[in-house]
């Protein structure tokens, strides 16, 4: 078997996915090659040198190559059809907060469709009625880790990973929420890893200045590899992730992997598995939906500032939190490997 990749190479939850199968695929000895409409962008991965875009290789002639075409966003169903009339399995894993029309058409012709928490099963299954629906949970594929050493009680280190959160919020309430609880808590530490913008400069703006105003307690990080990113997850003590809406929790889930306790809002995918007060704190929210279906959290920054703040207050909270971070996710390895295993036989 030969399988292809189909990812818009430089969207960051897609090319997380694409790296995590890429690298999946490769432990298992399978043949492999990942394309891109565009040329992709420089990623600092062995990989960037490996895909194959349009402006190298016409997709038909690339796809004619392959046994299996994955798709981590929705083709267009002409490309679904014609993938299927040449005898290629099509799979599609669709980022749901991306969806765009007319994406029912192109998933009820391909063969599966993948969904990467239940709730983007129960939409697709139980409200759009596709027949072809396979639950397979994300992994990270990082070695389970447990922390051994306590937080200190005088530098509690918080990590904001402001490569997934959505770059528009720059003038987002959570901001002000953030720097009123960084002025009175002394004892807290803060570490904000950016991904280059056009809303970059605003944000790394926001954070210069709150490092000046709370003496040195912000550290701004920019430009670190997909690869290097689990190491911020592990040098801190818990992870703040107050995202409205996440495709399948990758960030989340690379933190509880590496044995830091997240905070995050009581939204799918995060209560896929996020424990409340187990492995970390789902701070409770109301849901709205979008036009397809997809639920978003109406944020209570200031709710969650309050979390944060009694979280900050009893270290030893985070301490019972870092006991359980891996919680389940061995039988959500085992369910990822079991099932992509099963669909490339």
């Amino acid at each position: 078997m030969t399988v292809g990749i189909y990812t818009r190479y430089t969207h960051c939850d897609e090319n997380y996915l694409a790296l995590r199968l890429a690298d999946f695929l490769q432990a298992s000895g399978a043949n492999f090659s990942i394309y891109s409409r565009r040329p992709p962008a420089k990623l600092g991965l062995s990989f960037d040198h490996a895909v194959t875009h349009s402006r190298r290789l016409l997709f038909t002639l690339w796809a004619r190559r392959h046994s299996t075409i994955v798709w981590t966003h929705v083709p267009s169903h002409q490309q679904v059809a014609w993938t299927r009339k040449q005898g290629i399995r099509t799979v599609i894993v669709p980022m749901w907060q991306e969806l765009q029309a007319p994406f029912r058409r192109a998933i009820r012709q391909a063969d599966t469709v993948i969904a990467l928490s239940k709730e983007a099963r129960d939409l697709f299954r139980d409200v759009y009625k596709f027949k072809n629906v396979l639950f397979i949970p994300f992994d990270a594929g990082l070695p389970l880790t447990k922390k051994k050493q306590k937080v200190d009680p005088k530098k509690i280190k918080l990590f904001l990973p402001w490569f997934d959160r959505n770059a528009r919020c720059t003038q987002s309430p959570f901001l002000a929420q953030l720097e009123r609880l960084l002025l009175g808590m002394p004892q807290a530490e803060l570490a904000v890893s950016i991904s280059s913008s056009k809303f970059a400069p605003g944000i790394a703006k926001f954070f210069k200045r709150l490092n000046r105003t709370t003496a040195g307690r912000v550290t701004l990080i920019r430009g670190t590899t997909i690869r290097d990113r689990p190491i911020l997850f592990a040098q801190n003590d818990l992870t703040i992730f107050p995202g409205e809406c996440d495709n399948f929790g990758f960030a989340s889930l690379t933190s509880l992997t590496l044995g830091t306790p997240v905070v995050s809002f009581a939204a799918p995918p995060q209560t896929d598995f996020i424990y409340n007060d187990l492995n970390g704190v789902l701070v409770k929210t109301e849901l709205d939906y979008d036009e397809n279906g997809v639920p978003h959290a109406k944020p209570d920054y200031l709710q969650f500032a309050n979390v944060l703040q009694a979280l900050i207050a009893e270290p030893e909270m985070i301490d019972r939190l870092n006991a359980k971070t891996s919680h389940n996710l061995l039988t959500r390895r085992r369910s990822f490997n079991l099932g992509w295993n099963l669909f490339f036989k």
